[in-house]
């Protein structure tokens, strides 16, 4: 250990403060660690399915395996590319429909684990290009008797839909303001215990401020 952190750990704030940034380092490293595994195991599973010919089940699995998306993680990747392999494998066999529901499924993914950033984009524009491709492909087999095609309107579902930038923004607030206040609560009442007669009403505002970015942060990941 340098003599500088030597002397950073003396002072009682700073350990506090080095304390709490460790557990929280800790835990992002527990949530990375079983978004992996999780990522890990449905790919896995449809990779199984995808080998028996069972397609609808190894969508599903490699769909879960996406929505587990953490970066640096290959099992998004390889999910992506199984998924491709399904689409083009149906339209290679002239089943349009199955074809439709890989694409489609690896697009959702991807816009499902967007943030401020969507993951994917190369893979999100193949599936554009893609569904594009098929459902012009099935316009052509409904055509009316006078040469006239049906046309179809995107399907809702399938139009991208990117985060919010605006909730995005406050699940990051609500995310930093909640640990912000939970140090905020520990080194004040370790610090000032006793000392001022305001203490039990500013520790109650700690509190509060600590359940209300907790709470916002929950709100912005659900509406993002």
């Amino acid at each position: 250990m340098t003599p500088f952190l030597k002397d950073v750990l003396k002072h009682k704030y700073m350990r506090i403060i080095c304390i709490i940034i460790g557990l929280v380092a800790i835990m992002l490293v527990l949530v990375w660690g079983r978004a992996f595994y999780g990522s890990m195991q449905a790919y896995h599973q449809g990779e199984t399915y995808l080998k028996q010919r069972q397609y609808i089940r190894a969508v599903t699995f490699f769909d879960r395996s996406i929505h587990w998306y953490t970066p640096f993680n290959p099992y998004v990747q390889r999910s992506a590319q199984g998924l491709w392999k399904i689409g083009i494998h149906a339209e290679q066999q002239g089943d349009i429909k199955l074809a439709l529901i890989a694409f489609r499924t690896m697009r959702q993914g991807f816009y499902a684990a967007s943030s401020f950033y969507t993951p994917g984009k190369r893979w999100i524009h193949k599936c554009d290009l893609k569904i594009h491709e098929l459902m012009e492909l099935e316009q052509l087999k409904k055509e009316r008797p006078d040469g006239s095609k049906v046309k179809e309107k995107l399907p809702q579902s399938q139009k991208g839909v990117s985060p919010s930038i605006v909730w995005s923004i406050i699940v990051e607030i609500g995310f930093l303001g909640w640990i912000g206040s939970v140090i905020g609560f520990i080194m004040y009442t370790l610090g000032r215990k006793g000392e001022s007669k305001y203490w039990t009403s500013l520790t109650l505002t700690w509190i509060g401020l600590t359940f209300v970015f907790f709470a916002l942060w929950i709100i912005g990941m659900m509406r993002a």
